[in-house]
This record gives structure tokens, sequence and C-alpha cells, in this order.
């Protein structure tokens, strides 16, 4: 079996020095025996695919995908690589994704009882993800309600990106997706582009929305009797309701509904815009107790009379009142076992003073703060007590001045 050609590999290198940074190329190296000289390579090469991707494959069905593949097309020098992507792709369920790039043969030798030796390196592209790994659940937001589902789907999931708390997985725009794989797939892309197809995660939450009560009232009209003017309005109610699902299980683990509406005098009709501020601002409000449940604010540091959370831009205003507390004993349910949470002891009240993209500053006003214990922090409509004013020093009474006695007034004559 002849090895891939130098002006071949040359390709795939300059078609890797476009690829973006995320696309990685790969080596691993691996040995292989068999009772021909192509046996023996496709026993390599099952062997380092193997290890590359987590998966045991059969070297026979390495060889027996490239036999049918020289049958059809023996002139191409890529019938082995095409082979093993067959396998490959067929054992970790990834059709539109041929991930091994090519391969030199290290040693081929001729051994004992007529069996050949090959030792290979396999090149692969390796998907690198972007940014840093992380714990976040991953949600997608879905919805039954037909009519306004974009605008649904949409807007609560703008709040749940805000809240940097989870990862949010796009399931609409599949024609852009499509397109997209589709020049990777074409000629223009770099070979080892394909890496980047068969990446998409499933959720870990569905978070359901709907719209109950939504009642829209336009164009209500008024007509004043001694002055015959008209006067219009339109008005707009309902409650936004979320919930949140577990996939696996499809165990609920939290719901919560918040009441919108408005009414807008001199307005004809209610458009989409208001309709979504409306909503937006319902889904804050949920987003905000949702969070609180499942993620509660906690300090991340204490420098003095200033606490850092963990709340940043979206999530946190300056001006701010939250209340800290010190967390206690963790207390357990003892029929079911349950976590109940942990013992809280108001440890006292600030004021956020600087919102960062991912955290926030928190000015305390009443109470001190230990940089070795552990708090969470809640809002709180407590007012922050005024600084109280510096007290002037008492200034010592002067006495009313006294007429002169007429003794005094006879000597001084």
């Amino acid at each position: 079996m002849r090895q891939i050609s130098k002006g071949f590999l040359a390709c795939l290198c300059l078609a890797w020095g476009t690829a973006s940074a995320q696309v990685t190329e790969a080596t691993i190296t691996a040995d292989g025996t068999g009772m021909t000289r192509d046996e023996a390579v496709a026993a390599a090469l099952a062997n380092a695919a193997g290890q590359a991707f987590g998966i045991q494959l059969d070297a026979a069905s390495v060889s027996h995908t490239f036999g049918a593949e020289a049958v059809t097309n023996g002139e191409s020098e890529t019938l082995m690589v095409n082979a093993v992507n067959k396998v490959v792709t067929q054992a970790v369920n990834m059709p539109a994704n041929n991930p091994i790039l090519g391969y030199s043969i290290d040693s081929l030798s001729e051994g004992y009882a007529n069996t050949w030796d090959a030792t290979i390196t396999l090149r692969y592209a390796k998907f690198e993800r972007l940014g840093a790994d992380t714990n976040r659940r991953s949600v997608i937001v879905v919805t039954s309600d037909k009519r306004h589902q974009d605008l649904l789907t949409t807007t609560v999931a703008e709040s749940l990106v805000a809240s940097r708390r989870f990862d949010v997985l796009n399931r609409r725009n599949d024609k852009l997706f499509e397109a997209e794989k589709a020049f990777i797939q074409g000629g223009d892309a770099a070979v080892s582009e394909v890496a980047r197809l068969s990446q998409a995660e499933g959720a870990d939450y569905l978070l359901v929305a709907e719209l109950q009560g939504l009642s829209i009232r336009n164009n209500m009209r008024e007509t004043i009797r001694m002055t015959g003017e008209v006067l219009v309005r339109s008005a707009v109610s309902g409650t936004l309701r979320l919930e949140v699902i577990e996939f696996a299980s499809r165990k609920v683990k939290w719901s919560g509904s918040q009441k919108f509406g408005a009414t807008y005098e001199g307005v004809s009709s209610i458009g989409a815009a208001t309709l979504s501020r409306l909503i937006g601002d319902a889904s804050g409000k949920l987003m905000d107790n949702l969070i609180a449940s499942i993620y509660p604010i906690r300090v991340v540091k204490v420098m003095g009379d200033v606490a850092i959370i963990n709340r940043g831009e979206g999530s946190a205003s300056v001006g701010e009142t939250y209340a800290v507390f010190l967390m206690g004993e963790e207390l357990v349910d003892p029929q079911s076992g349950e976590s109940l949470g942990a013992m809280e002891v108001e440890a006292g009240i600030g004021k956020i003073t600087e919102v960062k993209p991912k955290f926030s500053f928190l000015k305390m006003a009443t109470g001190s703060l230990d940089a070795n214990a552990e708090y969470i922090v809640r809002k709180t409509d407590k007012k922050v007590p005024a600084a109280a004013a510096p007290s002037r020093p008492r200034q010592p009474a002067q006495s009313k001045p006294q007429a002169p006695s007429r003794k005094d007034s006879f000597l001084n004559n």
C-alpha cells in the first residue's frame, strides 16, 4: 500500500494554517500487526484512532472498508484515510464529521510467521471549546405558545443570558446553521474545520415559558359629552409563568409566575415592542427568584467594609440595597434527608457602589464582615441608616453683660 503523497500532506498543512485557533491538529502514534502490509497499517490506524477518540475500533472493519473503497476507486491515495473516517464516524455517531486528516508510516517491516508490523503517526482534527471550562448548566427556552413563540423564547433567553449563570442553547435559526455547515463541508473551508461539526450539546434543563390570561384591548374609545372629545387608550395584562424541568429525569426543579400589565393613554394599539418590554420586565423579576433559589448571591471577598459579590452587569445595579447573612450550620430534614439550607444570621446591610461585568462592590453601612467566614446576600427593602452628622464642640455659655452698679459707676467717675 502506498503512503499518502507529500503533495496531499502539504495541502493539508496549508489548509490547516488558515484554520481558526479553536480547531487544533493533534497527533498520536500507534502500532499494528497484520497478515499483509495493508492489514498491518489498518490495525495501527485503528489503534491510533481508538486512542484519539476514546473508542474501540476493529482493525478488520477498517480493512473491510478499505477493501470496498479500493474496488470502487482504486486510484485515490487517501483510501485508507477515508476508510478510517467511515469507521470512526459510525462509532461516534458523527456522520457529518471526518476528523482524520492523514497519517504517516514511521516503520513497516515483515515480522515472524509471515506477518507484518507497522508503526504510524495519525493526524486528526480536534475541536477546542471556546473559553475556559465552567460548571454552568445548559438551558434551552421552549414554549407551546405558537402565536408568541419567537417573542417569548427570545425575551426569556435574554434574561437568562444576562444572569450569567447558565449556558443558553440556541435551537432557532436552523437555516443559518445549515448554511454554515454546508460551507464547512465545501471546498473553500480548511479540511480541519470539519472538527466543528457534530459538537452541539444537549440541554440539562428545559425552561418552559407560558403566557397565561393574556388580554390585549386596543383602541378603546370614550367620548366626553360636554366637549365631544374622543379619548383613546389601549391596555394589556397577563401572567408570565416559567417552569424549569430537568431533561434527564423530567422533574420540575422550579416554577414561578409574575403578573404584568399597563394602560397607555392616547395609544390605539399595543405593539410587539411594548409587549416584549412588559414580558421582559416580568421575566427579569422571575429570573432573580430563579437564580436566587439555585445560585444564591455569595460574598467572594471581604476587604474591610467592602464585600465583593458574585453578581455583575444585568444582575446588580448601583444603589441597590442588600442584606448580608452569615451562613451557619446546615439543617437537614430528619424524614426526607433533604437539606433545608443553612442557618442564617444577619451580619449587616450595604449598598452597591460599583458594578463590573461579573461582580460588584457592596459597601457595608452597618455590621462588619470576617474575611474567613461564608456569607450569602439578598436584596432588601430596609433603609440604609444615614451617616450621623459630626457633633460640634459645645461653646462655653456667655453670660449676659450686667449693668454696672452704682458703686462702680461712682468709683469710675
